[in-house]
C-alpha cells in the first residue's frame, strides 16, 4: 500500500503511513497563475494499492486535486485507488430542498464512483448518502475520541446533543464516558424569547459536553452554552468532528461561556486537537 498525501492532509497522511507501515509518496502540488491545479506523484506506482488522503476543507480545489490524482494513478497502473476524504465536501447537500437544484453529493458520488474503488470518510452529516455511491462507502466514527479527550476534564459529566437529530452522537459519547445523555430542546416562551434546555435531565452542577458532527457559524451552539450555564452547569465543553468555524464562530462560543472548544483534524483549525489517523488506519488495516 502506498499513501498519497493531498495538499491539505500532509501530516495526517504521514501518520497513517506510519500506522499502516506503508510507503509515503512524494507528491508535487501547485497552482498555475490562472488558478488551475497541477499534481504529480513521483513514486513508482504500477501494481500498488494507492490510498489518497485528502480532506476537502478547501472544497472545490481539494475535489479537483483528488480527481487529478486519481487520473494520474490510473495512468500509472495502480492496482486500486482508495480516496480518504475525512471531511467530505458537499455531503450536507444530500437532498433536494427546492425545485431546480441538484443533490450535490449525488452528483459528486457519480464522479468518485467512476475514478476510484472505494471512499473512506469520517462522520458524514447523513449516512444515507452511501446510497449514491456505486463503490464501497466506509465511514469512521471520531465521537469516542472526542469524548475521551474531553473526559479527563469532566468531573460530573453529562453529554448533550444540540438537537434530537444528533442524539445518536451524544449516546456514543456518553457510552465512552459512562454517563447520562440527553438532547437540547427549544421552547418558545414568547414571540421574542426562546428557552433552550435538556429535554429530560437537569444540568445543575454538571460538567456538560455538547457534541455535534459540525460547528459552522456557532450561533446556536453559543446560545445553548450560555443558557446551560444560566441553568447551573458547572462547565460546558463544545466538541465537534468537523470544526468548520466560519467567521467569528470561535469568538461566539467563547463569549457564550464554553470552557473549551475541541474538534478533530478532519477540518484543520486552531481547535483541531484530536487526530483521526488511528481511525483511518484501522479501516485500511481491515479492523
Amino acid at each position: 500500500m502506498i499513501i498519497i498525501p493531498g495538499l491539505n492532509s500532509q501530516n495526517l497522511a504521514k501518520e497513517v503511513a506510519k500506522l499502516t507501515n506503508s510507503e509515503l509518496a512524494r507528491v508535487e502540488s501547485k497552482q498555475f497563475p490562472d488558478g488551475e491545479i497541477y499534481v504529480r506523484v513521483h513514486n513508482e506506482l504500477k501494481g500498488k494499492d494507492a490510498v489518497i488522503i485528502q480532506t476537502q476543507n478547501t472544497q472545490n480545489d481539494s475535489i479537483v486535486e483528488a480527481i487529478l490524482m486519481c487520473e494520474a494513478l490510473r495512468d500509472e497502473g495502480v492496482k486500486s485507488i482508495t480516496l480518504v476524504a475525512p471531511y467530505l465536501a458537499y455531503a450536507r447537500q444530500d437532498k433536494k430542498f427546492n425545485a431546480g437544484e441538484p443533490i450535490s453529493i449525488k452528483a459528486l458520488a457519480k464522479v468518485y464512483s467512476n475514478i476510484c474503488d472505494r471512499i473512506i470518510t469520517i462522520n458524514p452529516h447523513e449516512t444515507h448518502i452511501k446510497e449514491f455511491f456505486d463503490i464501497p462507502f466506509i465511514y469512521g466514527d471520531a465521537i469516542p475520541k472526542l469524548a475521551e479527550h474531553a473526559g479527563v476534564k469532566l468531573v460530573k459529566p453529562l453529554v448533550l446533543s444540540p438537537d434530537k437529530g444528533a442524539v445518536a452522537l451524544a449516546k456514543r459519547a456518553a457510552e465512552e464516558l459512562n454517563c447520562e445523555c440527553d438532547y437540547l430542546e427549544k421552547t418558545r416562551i414568547s414571540p421574542t424569547e426562546i428557552k433552550i434546555a435538556p429535554k429530560n435531565l437537569d444540568v445543575s452542577g454538571k460538567d456538560v459536553l455538547i457534541v455535534d458532527d459540525i460547528i459552522s457559524t456557532g450561533g446556536t451552539m453559543a446560545t445553548a452554552i450560555s443558557m446551560l450555564i444560566e441553568q447551573g452547569a458547572r462547565t460546558v465543553i463544545a466538541a465537534c468532528v468537523h470544526p468548520v468555524l466560519i467567521g467569528d464562530a470561535l469568538n461566539k462560543l467563547h463569549l457564550g461561556g464554553a470552557s473549551e472548544i475541541v474538534g478533530t483534524n478532519t477540518y484543520p483549525s486552531e481547535v483541531s486537537k484530536v487526530c483521526v489517523s488511528t481511525i483511518i488506519a484501522d479501516i485500511l488495516n481491515g479492523e
